[in-house]
């Protein structure tokens, strides 16, 4: 099974943060895992590791309705400054929405690669991983 470097997890759920993180770490998919709990903190995030090529994920699982930031609006901006990063990260949105103009709304973003529904199982982010 492939393993990356790190995760991140931008999801305000707080009990799924720490499944998740569990989860993750007991099937050996990451050697970290970082959490956020919106958008914001996020985007603050890439922008003060831009240049710092070890400290960015290799992908991000992302949610969609948080405060402060959510979703759209992390994906509006990592859209926009992705070029700035020293390589692709791959986003996959996740998600207990299963309205179809969100999952429509999702692949309209290039760095997107798939809409999951809540909760992840150990299935999903295996081909997550085998993806990459």
């Amino acid at each position: 099974m492939n393993s990356v470097n790190t995760i991140c997890v931008i999801d305000d759920d707080m009990i799924y943060q720490f499944a998740i993180k569990l989860t993750i770490r007991q099937m050996g998919l990451a050697q970290n895992v970082i959490t956020f709990s919106n958008g914001e903190l996020a985007r603050d995030f890439f922008l003060e590791n831009l240049f710092s090529e070890e400290l960015l994920p290799d992908l991000i699982l992302l949610d969609i309705n948080m405060p402060i930031m959510d979703g759209w609006g992390f994906l509006d901006w990592f859209s926009e400054n992705q070029n700035k990063l020293p390589r692709s990260i791959p986003v996959f949105m996740v998600s207990s929405s299963i309205d179809y103009r969100d999952i429509e709304k999702a692949k309209s973003y290039p760095s997107v690669v798939e809409y999951l529904s809540k909760p992840l199982t150990e299935g999903n982010l295996s081909g997550i991983l085998s993806g990459l």
